[in-house]
């Protein structure tokens, strides 16, 4: 897939794999070249909306700015924007918000885990152990009523099947560090459809960029 956009991009986040996984994916995608720009923190804190990253920068040919943060706001701009929302109609956008709210709460969890005080670790990980068995456990059904395709919705690579590989590669590469477990959760035995899902968008030429970012 490539862009049809004439806009420039730039992306602040950490240099960290965690909460513009998605994101990345997205404009990699979308064959959309961008400048990732890591703010100086806290020093630079108060120059982004409300204090908070990410923050994506859209530049017009006519230099006009579009500034938007909170990763969730920025995912849905861009699969507006890049056509990669699999439809316009009620169901087909609330399916969608509950995919992504799902695998969103994983990724909240598995963060809270992480920094957790050492009396909170084992409550902490109970949450997220009980969410993702449960997760896993709807998107394989939601995925086998797709038609074990490697796709959320109909038979190419829409913006859930981005946000479940990003979530993947954040729970392999940031939460692993820390707790290995946790990917497990997602492997090849316990979750057949959704790595169905991993291998189809890590095949995409246009991906590669966003796998670069591991390297």
């Amino acid at each position: 897939m490539s862009s049809s956009s004439s806009s420039s991009f730039v992306l602040r986040y950490f240099p960290i794999h965690a909460r513009a996984e998605t994101i990345k994916a997205m404009l990699s995608f979308s064959g959309t070249e961008y400048k990732f720009e890591t703010p100086e923190w806290p020093q630079q804190k108060s120059e982004q909306p409300v204090g908070k990253l990410p923050v994506l920068i859209e530049t017009a040919e006519d230099g006009s700015e579009f500034v938007i943060c909170e990763s969730y706001a920025i995912e849905v701009y861009l699969a507006r924007k890049f056509k990669l929302s699999p439809g316009d109609t009620a169901q087909v956008v609330a399916r969608q918000v509950e995919l992504r709210s799902q695998l969103k709460d994983i990724y909240d969890y598995a963060v809270l885990h992480k920094h957790a005080s050492p009396d909170m670790k084992e409550v902490f990980w109970g949450v997220f152990s009980s969410l993702a068995t449960d997760v896993v456990k709807y998107h394989e059904k939601f995925l086998a009523e797709n038609g074990s395709n490697g796709h959320y919705f109909g038979d190419k690579t829409t913006y859930i099947d981005l946000a479940a590989y990003g979530t993947y590669r954040f729970l392999t590469d940031f939460i692993a560090e820390t707790n290995p477990d946790a990917k497990e959760f997602f492997s090849k035995e316990k979750a057949p459809l959704m790595n169905k899902v991993f291998e189809a968008v890590a095949a995409e030429p246009t991906i590669a960029g966003y796998l670069a970012t591991f390297d």
